[in-house]
C-alpha cells in the first residue's frame, strides 16, 4: 500500500532535526540507499498496443447483433 503525503519543507526539515541521533543515522542510512526507479510495465503497454483492433466490419456486425437482440427483447 502506498500512500503520499505534501509536507511543506520547512516543516519537513524541522521534523528531521527533532530526531534523536540515532533516528536521524537510520534516516541518513535510509536515504543513502539507492531505489531503482519504477518502470512501467513496457510489456503489457506494448501488448495493448499491439493487440487485435476491430475492423470496420466487425464493428458492423456488433452494431447489427445488438440491434437484433434489442429487438428480439422488445418482442418479449
Amino acid at each position: 500500500m502506498e500512500m503520499k503525503v505534501q509536507i511543506p519543507f520547512q516543516q519537513l526539515l524541522s521534523l528531521i532535526q527533532s530526531l534523536t541521533p540515532s533516528q536521524k543515522a537510520r534516516l541518513r542510512k535510509e536515504l543513502s540507499q539507492e531505489t531503482l526507479p519504477v518502470e512501467p510495465n513496457d510489456d503489457f503497454i506494448q501488448m495493448l498496443l499491439n493487440g487485435p483492433v476491430y475492423s470496420k466490419d466487425d464493428l458492423l456486425i456488433i452494431e447489427n447483433n445488438r440491434k437484433e437482440i434489442a429487438a428480439w427483447r422488445s418482442k418479449k
